[in-house]
């Protein structure tokens, strides 16, 4: 399932640390938004690393699933974002 998952932290060492585990799961979309194709186990064990970064009283992070037939309807404008398929491997 493909997630886009977005944040906002009022502290800038986690704005990083969030950034830097996110690459590892996702390509960058906006400055704070990531589009991650995972199975249910790495979406899970995102979900955990997330939680152990942020600090809720300060910080907002929202998860939204994207079916098929919405990433196809996707409408990019002005600078095309890349990303990969899910035939793709990462090594």
């Amino acid at each position: 399932m493909r997630w886009v998952v977005a944040y906002d932290s009022t502290c800038n060492k986690r704005r990083r640390k969030l950034a830097m585990l996110l690459e590892g799961y996702g390509v960058r979309v906006q400055e704070s938004v990531f589009e991650c194709e995972l199975a249910e186990g790495r979406f899970v064990q995102l979900q955990a690393r997330l939680k152990q970064l942020i600090r809720p009283e300060q910080d907002a992070l929202r998860l939204w699933p994207l079916s098929r037939r919405n990433c196809a309807r996707i409408i990019n404008l002005g600078t095309p974002v890349m990303t990969p398929s899910t035939n793709d491997v990462v090594v």
